[in-house]
């Protein structure tokens, strides 16, 4: 049976597989950072000593393999997993690729701005930094994003709040939260502003689409079928009862003048409320 989403599944299992060959080479070397470490991760020192593909292979590699590592890898893969297959449905297998890359590059470029601007704006301070960052987050948070903008009503748990917000609003939320723990000295391990670089190139790149094309034809899988499903019908949930009454009536209005069509989800969402106060 050929799986719903081709490309997740192949980013998941790289990423594991490069997890797993991380913790292989570290327990048979002397050093602290293993072999792939070393030529996977991403600092400016190193790109601009001619590793030109740290911006690409960065994203390939998590926390190191001890404490974090466990969490760094599991949330991103387990992420990628719930919004990667709604948004390979509805994008195709290519742009979903280039959404994914676009996000890590953009993460990267954040990453390295910061690096710039905390070395006084000049190259030598650059060049003098060799902080490194790993982690698919970036890319994986610029496919949340994508998510954001297709399925804007879609309710998502962020911390630190215990209740569910709107996926859209969520967005902000996080990129907020990621600006403010940019001056927080204890959290300074994290890659902050690649986070909101991820966000960003996928918010915009996705609208970009969505405007483009703001009606793709209907989804074939059943995860996105789901998916759209779910996002309107909290749409419909949220309709007072003066516009809910409006909008059934004009649809009631367009099927009993013989306008047979195939419904849209919103559609169906409608009608499965009127259903429920019969």
């Amino acid at each position: 049976m050929k799986h719903s989403a081709p490309v997740t599944r192949a980013i998941i299992y790289g990423n594991i597989g490069v997890a797993v060959l991380d913790v292989l080479l570290t327990l048979r070397s002397s050093q602290s950072d293993s072999a792939i470490r070393q030529i996977l991760s991403l600092s400016a020192a190193n790109l601009l000593d001619g590793a030109w593909w740290e911006p690409f292979t960065y994203m390939w590699l998590h926390a190191p393999p001890i404490g974090f590592w466990v969490t760094h890898i599991l949330f991103n893969m387990l992420t990628l997993s719930i919004f990667g297959k709604p948004m390979e449905a509805r994008l195709g297998p290519r742009r979903f690729v280039a959404l994914y890359l676009v996000g890590g590059l953009a993460a990267a470029a954040a990453f390295l701005g910061q690096a710039w601007w905390e070395g006084g704006g000049t190259l030598a301070g650059l060049q003098a930094n060799t902080q490194e960052i790993e982690g698919a987050s970036g890319a994986v948070l610029a496919v949340v994003a994508a998510f954001a903008v297709y399925f804007p009503d879609a309710r998502l748990f962020i911390f630190p709040f215990p209740f569910p917000v709107r996926a859209s609003r969520a967005v902000r939320v996080f990129i907020g939260l990621s600006i403010a723990m940019m001056f927080i000295p204890a959290l300074s391990f994290i890659g902050h502003s690649a986070h909101i670089g991820g966000l960003l190139a996928g918010f915009f790149l996705a609208r970009a689409w969505h405007k483009a094309a703001p009606q793709p034809p209907v989804l074939g899988s059943k995860a996105g079928r789901g998916m759209e499903e779910m996002a309107a019908t909290l749409a419909v949930s949220q309709l007072n009862e003066a516009e809910f009454r409006r909008e059934v009536r004009q649809l009631l209005g367009e099927l009993g003048k013989g306008h047979w069509r195939p419904l849209t989800p919103r559609e169906r969402a409608l009608l499965r409320r009127a259903h429920l106060l019969v």
